[in-house]
């Protein structure tokens, strides 16, 4: 047993990993379980750096989330949600969000690139002061201060009750 606050430690160095929050147990599992299939929102956000983009959606039909800070734009999932109307979390880690410089209409503004060599962080605005990071391998010539959208795989995104934190599956 070895006990660390740091989790590139324990993703490294364990076979089992137990996610405590707070003296409870949130979640069991390998370290690439708790990766690519976190139970709450602390093991999503935990796990992984940089951590897991966390947006608020609405509920907005069966098998429908609307994105306000993505421009509005619609999600559509498999997941058991919520009757219509109720707060929910979408989760989005960096590397499944691509940057679309063609379409600079959704209000998101590329703030700082981190260039770390083969790959780099962009950190971008969205309305609501929402705080966005994407993994980029290639540059693609987007400037900061550039507008931008942002495009990525629906079945990639997390789906989480915005009030407990727990994953919608």
């Amino acid at each position: 047993i070895y006990v660390t606050h740091d989790q590139v430690e324990a993703m490294t160095l364990a076979d089992k990993i137990v996610v405590l929050r707070a003296g409870q147990v949130e979640q069991i599992g390998s370290p690439m379980t708790l990766y690519e299939d976190p139970d709450t929102m602390f093991v999503a956000g935990f796990i992984g750096s940089p951590a897991m983009n966390f947006m608020a959606g609405t509920v907005s039909g069966a098998g429908k989330v609307q994105i306000p800070a993505l421009g509005g734009r619609a999600l559509s999932t498999d997941v058991v949600l919520p009757s219509q109307g109720p707060a929910v979390q979408v989760g989005l880690r960096p590397q499944h969000l691509r940057i679309d410089p063609s379409n600079g209409e959704t209000g998101i503004v590329l703030d700082i690139r981190e260039r770390l060599g083969a790959i780099s962080y962009d950190y971008l605005i969205a309305p609501g002061s929402q705080k966005i990071i994407v993994e980029t391998r290639q540059e693609g010539g987007v400037v900061e201060g550039a507008h931008v959208a942002l495009n990525f795989d629906d079945a990639d995104a997390l789906i989480f009750d915005a009030e407990t934190g727990a994953r919608l599956r």
